[in-house]
């Protein structure tokens, strides 16, 4: 057996640097469609496990909110009842099927995201579905959900990344801009079911949403989708409107910011 000599590196001399430009990078080419009521997909047909991931972005971040938190706690309490089904109900489904949910709200958009094997997407679409167009946000678990965002500011306001990361922010953008904007444990108490259920009608039940897919795809995902959601609302709403107004007193001081 001829044993091939292994390549000698010389540590002591530098690696060629290379410009990022230059790199020879080749994307997997993405499918662009159109559904029946104009919502984008973006589809990206790869891999070779039967496993995809199914996006749906809004336009629903803080930049849409007119009171604050109001976004983060509409995207969040999506998965937390349906006019059908209890949080129970609907974190059991997602896990029967060993699935995974997931939600995020940022500055200007809000995701759902859905991990599952291709072969499952089928059954959970149209609980997807149903989150978007029947959410209750029920008394019981708003409560839960801001007792539970108190105690992870309480614990995060104890690390001095967390609070010089939101000074800056506030610093550079103002506290009422979205960028800079900052929540006190006050702000989770004046939370009410009202203004998440009005943000929601809003912006996810009448808003705008585009579509991203990626995985090893059903040859039927078009279908799939137009039957779930190519029948609901698209429509584009003009976000409200900030200044950037950096703060100019350093004396004051912010203990309470998430």
């Amino acid at each position: 057996m001829i044993r091939e000599e292994k390549r000698k590196i010389d540590r002591t001399i530098a690696p060629e640097i290379v410009d990022a430009v230059d790199f020879n990078l080749k994307l997997k080419p993405y499918t662009k469609y159109i559904l029946k009521n104009g919502v984008e997909v973006y589809a990206i047909d790869a891999g070779a496990e039967e496993v995809m991931m199914v996006e749906w972005v809004y336009y629903a971040g803080d930049w849409y909110e007119e009171k604050n938190l109001v976004a983060a706690a509409t995207n969040f309490m999506l998965k937390n009842g349906t006019s059908a089904k209890t949080a129970f109900q609907i974190n059991e489904h997602f896990e029967y099927y060993g699935a995974y949910l997931n939600r995020a709200a940022h500055n200007e958009t809000s995701t759902i995201t859905l991990h599952t094997l291709t072969k499952h997407v089928e059954e959970l679409l149209p609980v997807v579905r149903e989150m978007l167009t029947e959410s209750i946000f029920p008394e019981e678990e708003l409560a839960i959900y801001k007792k539970i965002m108190q105690q992870r500011l309480s614990v995060n306001l104890l690390k001095c990344d967390f609070v010089a990361h939101r000074l800056i922010d506030a610093y550079l953008y103002g506290e009422q801009h979205p960028y800079g904007r900052f929540s006190r444990f006050e702000d989770y108490e004046s939370l009410t079911r009202d203004q998440v259920i009005e943000f929601y009608k809003r912006y996810y039940q009448q808003g705008k949403f585009i579509m991203f897919v990626a995985g090893k795809l059903p040859d039927n995902l078009e279908e799939l989708l137009n039957k779930n959601f190519g029948d609901l609302a698209n429509n584009k709403i003009k976000p409200l409107s900030y200044s950037i107004k950096p703060a100019v007193d350093k004396k004051t001081t912010h203990y309470q910011r998430s």
